[in-house]
């Protein structure tokens, strides 16, 4: 039925898929840990996604053998944006507010454009990028205020929040980074696997380890929300993704970093009644504009990344 649709249809199509599934995910993910720790959320979400992307695999006739070089640098890919990335995001989310958190983690793409300034090689930012890096450091203070003036107890619950996501951010900044660098010649879908199923078994062992299925509390909703993420949030997103990359040019597709967070933002208010405080309204619009002003400011490239899962910023 997809394959009968106009270009057009289908290009609109997944832009919706990617701004809304990938926007949802973070109200979605407050929906799964209400009574499950983040470390098993996040062993069942990527294994399971892990299997759905093999299988898509072996139903493309693709091999998912690679070589012993590339399957350790996809497996610290993997931990660095599905483990480490992941699970403090989920954690975090027990902190603070949904449309909060997506806000922070949508700072990823500015912390990709240092490091690559910084790392000999690396893409320069001009100086727009430069002004959206400056922008985006005053929407973080400016969002932080409400946080640093709360009373004591809820401030440090909120601060704690906000270094949990900035840890994710940088863990999903770095792994981003690193998978550029490896420029391995993996097909997109196998390097997914890979990536994710390391992730899933060392989400696994954390969560084992720190017995969380002894302190598991199974519900539905809880269940249902996992399920969601992993062929929402990460199969149908990633596909829709991978297909705007090969058809559409990368800074349109790229838009997706600053309007997930106010789909995530308006999700937030209609299903849980979150409310951002005024000061913090104003560091959501500073943030969105300083990610559209790095994103924007970057050289146009005809050429997909290796991995366009990296290239920025997945729901998390």
């Amino acid at each position: 039925m997809f394959s009968s649709l106009s270009q057009k249809s289908r290009v609109v199509i997944a832009f919706a898929c990617v701004y809304f599934f990938w926007g949802s995910t973070y109200s979605v993910i407050r929906i799964a840990n209400a009574h499950l720790a983040p470390p098993l959320v996040g062993a069942i979400r990527t294994l399971f996604s892990a299997l759905l992307i093999g299988g898509i695999c072996l139903m493309r006739g693709i091999s998912l053998r690679v070589s012993f070089r590339a399957a350790w640098r996809l497996a610290l890919v993997g931990v660095l944006i599905m483990t480490a990335n992941n699970v403090l995001l989920i954690w975090a989310e027990t902190k603070v507010a949904t449309g909060y958190a997506s806000l922070v983690i949508a700072m990823i793409p500015i912390l990709i454009a240092l490091m690559e300034t910084a790392l000999p090689g690396g893409e320069r930012m001009n100086l727009r990028g430069w002004l959206g890096t400056l922008l985006g450091a005053l929407g973080m203070l400016v969002l932080l205020w409400p946080t640093l003036h709360r009373a004591h107890g809820s401030a440090q619950r909120s601060l704690f929040g906000f270094l949990l996501l900035f840890g994710a951010a940088l863990s999903f900044a770095v792994g981003s980074v690193l998978m550029r660098r490896f420029n391995l010649q993996v097909d997109t879908f196998v390097a997914t696997a890979w990536q994710i199923g390391s992730a899933g078994v060392v989400n696994l062992i954390l969560a084992t380890a720190g017995g969380c299925f002894r302190t598991a509390q199974w519900t539905t909703s809880e269940l249902l929300a996992i399920v969601y993420l992993a062929v929402f949030g990460t199969v149908v997103g990633l596909s829709a993704y991978i297909y705007l990359l090969q058809n559409v040019a990368v800074t349109k597709v790229s838009t997706y970093a600053f309007v997930n967070p106010i789909v995530a933002v308006l999700i937030g208010v209609a299903l849980f009644h979150e409310r951002l405080a005024p000061a913090e309204l104003a560091g959501m619009v500073l943030i969105v504009a300083s990610v559209a002003t790095v994103i924007l400011s970057r050289r146009t490239s005809t050429a997909a990344p290796s991995d366009p899962l990296l290239e920025f910023p997945i729901e998390e």
